[in-house]
């Protein structure tokens, strides 16, 4: 009865709101009277977890009065458990009351799908455990309401809602001698005037100090070195209200989130060297406007941090269709002229056009196909990534099209989504990407966070660079798959011939005309964990799927496994991974691979 009752309710609700806040616009004097309110602090952009120390790093959160008068902000204290003051904000400005419309509007986000809302956490009202999906069409006219509703709060200006930036000292926060494990809570105090005294709302947030990445269990004798990074990264041009460049498509996003240049000291802190900044394609609506990605990459990036620029580019399914998903719903209800996807677009040096920055035009012209798409890409030096396929928002179900690096085509998929799940790859992910190399299709597993919001942990991509690090070496480094997914552990493989003529390193690729039986070869996976794990190794042929070829538990620490294997005749692949017993920590590697032609 729940999924039925709810959106009836809150579609009641939100119309109340939409009334209200029309109330709002035409008369602000009479809901900017200060009179006796409220005030809450929601969490949105406070990193949970770091793995530095020794960094400052900006940080937000969301103050909302969501009472019947208005209320004067006075400042906002982050202090230590112990009453220090850690950073405090003088401010100045007035918060409309609002009657509850944005209390509403974020506990309808949080019934509707996760993947469509971007709210797999930080969630206020209904637990991620706790929630259930709705019917189709309770789900349609709730996100309608929402959309609405997001649709006259900017209009207003959200005069009820401030997102207040601060910098947070994380050594004056941890101490000098914190370790990995420890977990230490911050304050957050807003002081706030209702007209008649001072009154103060304040949530306790808590930041973990994170193990590091594990090193190789190998002395590097190269000149290059591992960096790590997230290639699914979104910014404030990915908002429908308070963002850098406000995008009205961005419906569900409403928090403000941060630059690039905010986002850049937050990876540090985690412990990474890059990202790729995927701003959605209908937020970027001008060759202008991503010519301001290109100099955000130029300035950003230095001999220790790189920021590629890119984009997530908007694409329209074509050809036969495998399963469906809720954008495409969306815009087969006329909403637009396209099913759609979304595919990664990596080190590129011009806007890549997908739909429009509107309501909803998510799934209008200008947009083109996969092919298309990816073609565009490779012709300037960069590589595309289809992102999320199996989704059940925004799935890539134009399986039959898809071409991977055997035609020169689309590069990788990712399969470790960190908005869907931080502590390992999604299986679901992964079982669609497997499906296209069982068919054929040459593709490297990459993740991304998929942050609308801070730098957030999850499994990212760990790559070796083999000479200094800027732009060209990481795309390099990428494109050729010397790259392994990760949380901590370490994890290669590789192959070699039993006579030692032939070797391929982990993301190795051989072409060859056919492979002669009895060929023997050994596998070395090189490990590197921080508590007792299981590692498997994997055998795939094209047509028939992958086996198991060695799997065992009891791993600490760092070295290696060799086991030998007869390869098939047919084009066949070899991958591992790794997790330790509670799979909170995991890796996998990029796959070898001998494809015959």
């Amino acid at each position: 009865m729940r999924n039925i009752a709810l959106p009836f309710i809150l579609v009641a609700a939100l119309c109340a709101g939409i009334a209200f806040q029309q109330e709002v616009t035409a008369n602000d004097s009479k809901n900017l009277a200060l009179g006796e309110s409220q005030l809450v602090i929601y969490p949105y952009g406070l990193m949970e977890s770091v793995r530095n120390t020794d960094l400052v790093v900006p940080m937000q959160v969301q103050l909302y009065n969501p009472g019947d008068h208005a209320v004067e902000l006075e400042s906002l204290t982050l202090q230590t458990i112990e009453g220090q003051a850690l950073t405090v904000v003088d401010l100045d400005e007035l918060l409309a009351g609002d009657s509850g419309f944005v209390a509403d509007l974020y506990l309808a986000l949080e019934m509707v799908d996760p993947d469509i809302a971007h709210r797999h956490s930080k969630r206020q009202y209904i637990p991620l455990e706790d929630w259930e999906p709705l019917s189709p069409e309770a789900e349609g006219r709730t996100i309608s309401t929402i959309i609405e509703n997001v649709r006259e709060l900017q209009a207003a200006g959200s005069p009820q809602i401030s997102n207040i930036r601060f910098e947070l000292d994380l050594n004056a926060l941890f101490g000098a001698n914190s370790l990995p494990g420890d977990i230490v809570p911050v304050q957050i105090v807003a002081q706030w005037n209702g007209g008649a005294q001072s009154s103060t709302t304040s949530i306790t947030h808590h930041i973990t100090k994170l193990l590091p990445y594990m090193p190789p269990p190998y002395a590097n004798l190269g000149t290059g070195s591992w960096v790590s990074g997230d290639l699914h990264v979104h910014n404030c041009r990915d908002e429908a209200v308070g963002g850098c460049d406000s995008c009205a498509a961005e419906s569900f996003n409403i928090t403000g989130s941060f630059t690039n240049a905010d986002l850049k000291p937050q990876f540090q802190a985690l412990g990474m060297d890059f990202f790729s900044s995927t701003t959605h394609s209908y937020c970027i609506n001008s060759p202008g406007e991503f010519d301001a990605v290109l100099t955000e990459s130029n300035t950003l990036t230095d001999s220790s941090f790189v920021m590629l620029a890119g984009t997530e580019v908007s694409g329209a399914e074509q050809g036969p269709q495998s399963g469906s998903d809720s954008a495409d719903i969306l815009c087969s209800l006329g909403w637009g002229a396209h099913n759609v996807h979304h595919m990664g677009a990596h080190n590129i040096t011009s806007r890549k056009a997908g739909g429009k920055d509107g309501f909803l035009d998510f799934c209008d012209n200008p947009m083109s196909g996969q092919k298309a798409n990816s073609m565009a890409v490779n012709g300037e030096g960069g590589f595309t990534s289809i992102n999320h396929p199996n989704s059940g928002a925004w799935g890539f179900n134009s399986v039959s099209g898809i071409a991977g690096q055997e035609r020169n085509r689309t590069w990788g998929v990712e399969v470790w989504n960190g908005s869907e799940g931080d502590n390992q790859w999604q299986v679901y992910q992964r079982d669609w990407w497997l499906a296209r190399l069982n068919e054929g299709k040459v593709l490297y597993p990459y993740s991304g966070s998929d942050t609308h919001d801070n730098a957030v942990d999850f499994g990212t991509i760990h790559t070796y660079v083999t000479t200094t690090l800027d732009s060209q070496s990481l795309t390099d480094a990428l494109m050729a798959g010397r790259s392994y997914l990760s949380n901590g552990p370490f994890l290669e493989l590789g192959i070699e011939t039993l006579n030692g003529a032939r070797a391929l390193p982990m993301g190795g690729t051989a072409f060859v005309q056919n492979i002669p039986p009895n060929i023997q070869v050994n596998i070395n996976v090189d490990y590197n964990c921080a508590s007792s794990s299981e590692i498997v190794i994997y055998r795939g042929t094209v047509g028939s799927g992958e086996v198991e070829l060695f799997r065992q538990s009891g791993y600490t620490g760092g070295g290696s496994v060799q086991i030998s294997d007869t390869v098939p005749t047919s084009s066949f692949w070899y991958r591992a991974d790794i997790h330790d017993a509670a799979w909170a920590l995991n890796a996998m590697t990029t796959p070898v691979y001998v494809w015959s032609r």
